[in-house]
C-alpha cells in the first residue's frame, strides 16, 4: 500500500471524528499542525468554517510535550509525548491522542542500547520505557481504527443469534403444551429452529474470529483481553456488552468448542436425547 504523506494521514484520521466524537478538537489540530489548510479540514470534516476557525483558535491543551532547558531528554522525546507525570520513582507518560495513521513509533527494544553511553543508563532506560508506551498507544489505535468497520458490522450478527437460540428454546419447551396430535407439526418447528440457531452461531462466531484476528495482527506485545476489544467497540458507538469472542483467532482454529456454536450444538443435542427418550424422536 501506498505511503501517505503526514498531512493525508491527518486528514484521513480528521474523516472519522464522528466516530470519536472526543477526538474532533485534537485531530482538526493534528491536521492543521500537518499543512492542511482551512478549506481542507472544513471538507474532510464537515465543520463549519467558525467551528474549525475557533477549534484552531483556542489555547493548546497538552498538545506539546513540556520540556526546559534542563530537561536530559530534551530532542529525544516521541513527537506525541504531553508531559512525563512523576511520583517518587513511577512514571506516567502523557500522549496526545494516536491515530495509529502515524508512522510506527520505535518499540523501545533499540533504545538502551543506543542511548546508554551518552545518556546513561538511568535515562536510556526512561527513554526505552517512553517509547514502549508510545508504541503500545499507536498499536492500540491502529486495532481500534481497524476493528471498527466489523464492530459496526457485528451488532446484527450478534442479535441474530441471541434471536435464534431464544427461539430455538422457546420452540422446544412448547413440547411441553404441545398435544399428542402436534408432536409432529412441533418436531419440524424444532428442527427448523435448530438449524437456524446453528446457523447463526456459525456466522457469529466467524466474525469473531476476524476480529480476534486483527488484535492477534495488530496488538503483538500488548496485553489483549476481552475487554480492550469491547472498548474499541464502544468508541465506534457499539455496545458489545454480551458479545462472545475468543482472545485469539487460534483459539477458533485449535478447538472445536470455541465460540458460541458449541453451547448451541449441545443443547441440540440434548433436546435430542430428550425428545427420544419421551418418544417424539427414532431412536435409530
Amino acid at each position: 500500500m501506498e505511503e501517505r504523506s503526514p498531512k493525508e494521514a491527518a486528514l484521513a484520521a480528521l474523516r472519522t471524528w464522528r466516530d470519536f466524537t472526543n477526538d474532533r478538537d485534537p485531530l482538526v489540530t493534528a491536521a492543521a499542525r500537518a499543512g492542511a489548510s482551512q478549506a481542507e479540514i472544513i471538507e474532510a470534516s464537515g465543520l463549519a468554517k467558525g467551528t474549525v476557525r475557533t477549534i484552531l483558535n483556542s489555547p493548546p491543551e497538552d498538545t506539546n510535550v513540556t520540556t526546559t532547558t534542563t530537561d536530559p531528554l530534551a530532542g529525544h522525546h516521541h513527537s506525541h509525548l504531553v508531559r512525563v507525570d512523576r511520583e517518587g520513582s513511577y512514571r506516567k507518560f502523557v500522549f496526545r491522542p494516536f491515530t495509529g495513521e502515524e508512522p510506527e513509533p520505535e518499540s523501545g527494544d533499540n533504545i538502551y542500547a543506543v542511548h546508554r553511553t551518552t545518556l546513561g543508563p538511568e535515562l536510556a532506560q526512561e527513554l526505552t520505557d517512553e517509547y514502549r508506551e508510545a508504541h503500545r498507544k499507536w498499536q492500540i489505535a491502529r486495532f481500534k481504527t481497524a476493528l471498527r468497520p466489523l464492530a459496526k458490522e457485528a451488532t446484527p450478527l450478534w442479535n441474530a443469534y441471541v434471536t435464534a437460540k431464544a427461539a430455538m428454546e422457546e420452540t422446544f419447551a412448547a413440547f411441553d403444551t404441545t398435544p399428542d396430535n402436534r408432536w409432529k407439526s412441533q418436531t419440524l418447528k424444532l428442527s427448523r429452529a435448530h438449524d437456524a440457531a446453528w446457523e447463526a452461531a456459525v456466522n457469529w462466531d466467524n466474525h469473531a474470529e476476524r476480529m480476534a484476528a486483527l488484535a492477534d495482527e495488530h496488538l503483538a506485545g500488548v496485553c489483549v483481553t476481552s475487554a480492550l476489544i469491547q472498548e474499541a467497540a464502544a468508541e465506534a458507538g457499539v455496545d458489545s456488552t454480551n458479545w462472545v469472542i475468543e482472545y485469539s483467532a487460534e483459539v477458533y482454529r485449535s478447538s472445536s468448542m470455541a465460540g458460541v456454536h458449541d453451547g448451541v450444538r449441545r443443547l441440540i443435542d440434548r433436546h435430542k436425547k430428550e425428545l427420544k427418550a419421551g418418544g417424539m424422536l427414532r431412536t435409530d
